[in-house]
């Protein structure tokens, strides 16, 4: 009678912890391709499944589908888009029916993984630009990114370990580094 209640409570106990990622946007699926290998052979990579992710710049919505104009960044292991860095190239997320403007907001972040469906030209400004289109199997908004803050010690000009390498005061007294 013990263990179904120890296994129960380890269940819920554990069930807490599960992520809410999906898994097709967790593990790294797909090819690694980069946004301007697309645009030079958009036939040849048609068809791949990509998992591509970065700061969303606007949405576009149509009839029957939404748009949403991504700045590719590069991603952690996970899938979570870097806060900056990559190659600065647009993509195009196409969901299919309505997204809503207010919930993909300009500056969210955003992965999704799907299919390349060829390019299409947006223009940024004046200028013609080839967006690849990303047909969106899954995706995952991402909250605002927040860094990680340092240990209160890691900068501290007092801390010092004056028995380390060779000896006290190895540097010099009172100064460690």
């Amino acid at each position: 009678m013990v263990r179904p209640i120890l296994l129960l409570f380890l269940v819920v106990l554990f069930s807490g912890c599960a992520s809410q990622v999906p898994p097709a946007i967790r593990l790294a699926v797909g090819e690694s391709l980069s946004v301007a290998q697309v645009q030079g052979d958009p036939g040849g990579t048609r068809g791949k499944v990509v998992r591509w992710g970065g700061e969303i710049l606007r949405v576009i919505n149509h009839r029957d589908s939404s748009d949403v104009v991504v700045l590719r960044r590069p991603l952690f292991n996970d899938g979570e888009p870097k806060p900056e860095g990559g190659e600065a190239k647009r993509f195009v997320a196409r969901f299919t029916g309505f997204v809503d403007p207010a919930a993909f907001r300009r500056g969210g972040r955003l992965t999704v993984t799907g299919k390349l469906d060829g390019l299409e030209i947006i223009e940024v400004g004046e200028y013609p630009y080839p967006h690849p289109v990303v047909r969106v199997a899954e995706y995952y908004r991402w909250p605002k990114w927040e860094p990680v803050p340092e240990p209160p010690w890691h900068r501290d000009p007092f801390y010092c370990d004056p028995l380390w390498p060779w000896g006290r005061y190895s540097w010099g007294y009172p100064y460690c580094w």
